[in-house]
């Protein structure tokens, strides 16, 4: 097999002082537990990846919306968000102020100029974060193929082991 100079994954697994794993030393038991292990984490963290991808998304049409917030919107009906499938009724009183959630149910009074700043740091903040998170990602992935490639060779070897009995 021509993969066997890259049969280590960068990632622990089972060994806490975050060692390289050589794979090519591993048992079929323990092949399969690495690989659901990393079927886990590739799974959990896609969804993490996906949810700050999302966070991203409402955060800027949270931003896209204060640029509709004018004086010729002033006393116009408009719906509020209670939830995200939650609206009331209400009016665009106060077009040079808006409340901000800042943190976990916090909420704060913020001037448009400042709530978009506000947003564009929360959006920058994200985006770094969804970096990380990707190259996360892209280990594990890689992590994931060269154990999916050991374990492909070892029921070949068992295979071939096999038709010579």
């Amino acid at each position: 097999f021509f993969f066997r100079f890259s049969m280590s994954v960068s990632t622990p697994q089972n060994d806490a002082s975050g060692a390289f794993t050589d794979v090519s030393q591993l048992n079929w038991q323990q092949l399969s537990q690495v690989h659901a292990s990393l079927q886990n984490d590739v799974n959990a963290i896609t969804q993490s990846y996906g949810s700050l991808r999302l966070a991203v998304g409402r955060f800027k049409t949270s931003e896209d919306c204060l640029s509709h917030i004018s004086d010729e919107n002033r006393e116009k009906d408009i719906l509020v968000p209670l939830t995200s499938s939650l609206y009331i009724p209400g009016k665009l009183v106060d077009i040079n102020k808006v409340i901000v959630e800042v943190g976990d149910k916090f909420y704060v009074e913020k001037d448009i100029k400042d709530a978009k700043s506000f947003l564009g740091r929360k959006v920058q903040n994200l985006e770094g974060r969804i970096k990380q998170v990707g190259d996360i990602l892209a280990r594990k992935n890689q992590d994931l193929q060269v154990v999916t490639m050991m374990r492909q060779e070892r029921m070949a070897q068992a295979m071939k082991a096999q038709k010579k009995k």
